[in-house]
């Protein structure tokens, strides 16, 4: 391959890259996101049925909350991630999990449950600074089932260092949730494209000359 195709080469990779948001994609940690993590669940419901009533480990909260495993319990599903899920009673559970950064795509992602006995009533907020910037949108898929609710939100410069938080929310009735996850994607910068490019081409040509030497 000579100079020139080796260029049109490295052109050709930039698109793709310029091209890809997901290329940068990263998840953003969230302690405990199944809440297959606890103290104990002390509280018996009836075959295998047990929860507990108090803070779940790594989650902030204010009002009733806890975890569950359901154990079959009115005919509810296992939680969907492990055998544990957290509930909230009219209350909030929340975590802060890291700082906003300007351009980043944040996309959070969480379970809830709809279940038999009771109305659906969970919710969803992405906060950014203490203020919510997204709420979550899915479909309830009916008493009984678990479904995937989406939030997502791209960071303005006014974000930039500000505190994310995943913040579970539940309207009267008892909300559940489980499997909480939270990517961030980000373009990068033409400059740093460039940078890349020239690094790219120059390791081209010193290959290129130690080939015809």
């Amino acid at each position: 391959m000579n100079l020139r195709s080796m260029r049109l080469s490295v052109l050709a990779v930039l698109l793709v890259l310029v091209a890809s948001s997901g290329a940068f994609a990263t998840s953003v940690s969230v302690a405990n996101y199944s809440f297959e993590t606890y103290t104990s669940l002390p509280f018996l419901c009836g075959g295998s049925c047990a929860y507990s009533v108090g803070p779940i480990p790594s989650w902030n909260e204010n009002g009733s909350s806890g975890q569950w495993i359901t154990g079959g319990y009115a005919g509810n599903p296992s939680a969907i991630d492990g055998v544990v899920l957290g509930y909230s009673n009219g209350g909030q559970i929340w975590q802060d999990v890291g700082v906003a950064v300007a351009g980043a795509t944040y996309t959070l992602q969480v379970e809830i449950l709809h279940r038999t006995d009771t109305a659906m009533a969970g919710t969803v907020q992405f906060e950014i600074g203490g203020i919510s910037v997204a709420t979550a949108t899915g479909t309830d898929l009916g008493p009984g089932t678990w479904s995937n609710w989406i939030a997502t939100y791209t960071a303005t410069a006014a974000d930039a260092g500000k505190t994310l938080t995943v913040l579970l929310d539940s309207t009267g009735a008892q909300g559940d949730f489980d499997n909480v996850r939270l990517d961030s994607a980000s373009v990068p910068e033409p400059s740093s494209l460039l940078l890349l490019g020239s690094g790219l081409i120059g390791a081209a040509t010193v290959v290129r000359r130690k080939i015809k030497s």
